[in-house]
């Protein structure tokens, strides 16, 4: 019943248009139907009204009817559950293929508080949550992201199942949620080319690690292992990389075109790496793809600048990445 109820309304929902938050869920946006449960619980009702009325019992009539009331008062608490939740925000940092997107939504109740509430993403862990009355409540909902670009995960699904088990109130959102997903990195030497675009023998060449010590930074995937702080992390204080000042004079041109590489995926897995690697160097690099050049620069901006080119090189998305949404609806 639950894939089927999923199923019948989520039909053609991909071409409906994306729900502008923030979004109350009103009347018209709530379907209820009896769970499994519910269903044998009705046919238990049946079963007694037809043993009642052969025999002409009165207190089997009497059970019928009371059993039946509490489980059609239950359909409104099912229903009531649901209605007039704020859907405030969505919102979600980038994260490298292969690891999970954590979609963080903000959730406010009006009035009073929700109990058993079931919020869910297709391909992900349904999280049951109660929530309380005029509040900003805040969820996480991990989906794993497997393919670098634009990754949407679906329409949200809220369900409840309160206050007896019987009936199913749900609604489903189309959200124009999104995350951006980064090349899975791929480690290797720190290859560069020079202004003429010619790289330096046949892999280029590697930029040493032996530059002065500089601070330490909270670790980033992809960061060398050479540079992880162990002394630090033994003594329980956190996991963190050590950050080198760059020799100086030393820029690096990270050239699509430079890598050898069988396909186009591994030689942006290999430029996500060698980003890292370049950043972790506090090195000053640029970065050129086919039809898109970055300047050589260095810094936090700089690093979320050429990871991002590399997410949406050759990506074509019929809907624009930078949200023009109305309102407070971005975390």
């Amino acid at each position: 019943m639950k894939f089927l109820s999923f199923k019948l309304f989520n039909k053609g929902s991909t071409s409906k248009p994306f729900i502008t938050l923030p979004f109350t869920l009103s009347r018209k946006r709530i379907y209820i139907l009896p769970t499994r449960h519910g269903w044998v619980f009705i046919l238990v009702l049946l079963a007694m009204l037809i043993g009642s009325v052969n025999y002409k019992n009165n207190l089997g009539f009497l059970l019928t009817f009371l059993l039946g009331g509490m489980a059609f008062v239950s359909i409104f608490h099912s229903y009531r559950n649901l209605l007039g939740m704020q859907i405030l925000a969505v919102a979600a940092q980038p994260v490298f293929a292969g690891d999970r997107a954590v979609f963080k939504f903000s959730i406010r109740t009006k009035e009073k508080a929700r109990a058993a509430v079931a919020i869910s993403l297709p391909n992900a862990e349904k999280i049951v949550k109660d929530f309380d009355a005029n509040k900003d409540n805040w969820l996480r909902i991990p989906v794993a992201a497997n393919q670098r670009g634009i990754f949407r995960p679906g329409s949200l699904l809220i369900a409840t199942q309160y206050p007896l088990g019987l009936f199913r109130a749900w609604s489903t959102i189309r959200l124009d949620a999104q995350c951006l997903v980064y090349p899975r990195p791929l480690p290797g030497p720190l290859t560069t080319a020079d202004d003429t675009g010619a790289v330096n023998g046949e892999e280029g060449r590697d930029i040493p690690g032996a530059e002065d010590f500089q601070e330490l930074k909270s670790y980033q995937q992809g960061d060398p292992l050479g540079h992880i702080a162990w002394k630090v992390l033994s003594r329980g204080q956190g996991l963190f990389t050590k950050m080198f000042v760059a020799q100086a004079g030393s820029t690096a041109m990270l050239d699509f075109d430079a890598l050898l590489e069988p396909n186009a995926e591994r030689k942006l897995s290999r430029l996500c790496a060698m980003i890292l690697q370049a950043c972790s160097h506090n090195l000053v690099f640029g970065l050129k793809l086919p039809g898109k050049v970055i300047d050589p620069n260095r810094g936090e901006v700089h690093r979320q600048q050429c990871l991002k080119a590399l997410a949406l090189y050759a990506i074509t998305d019929t809907i624009t990445l930078e949200r023009k949404q109305k309102g407070k609806n971005v975390l």
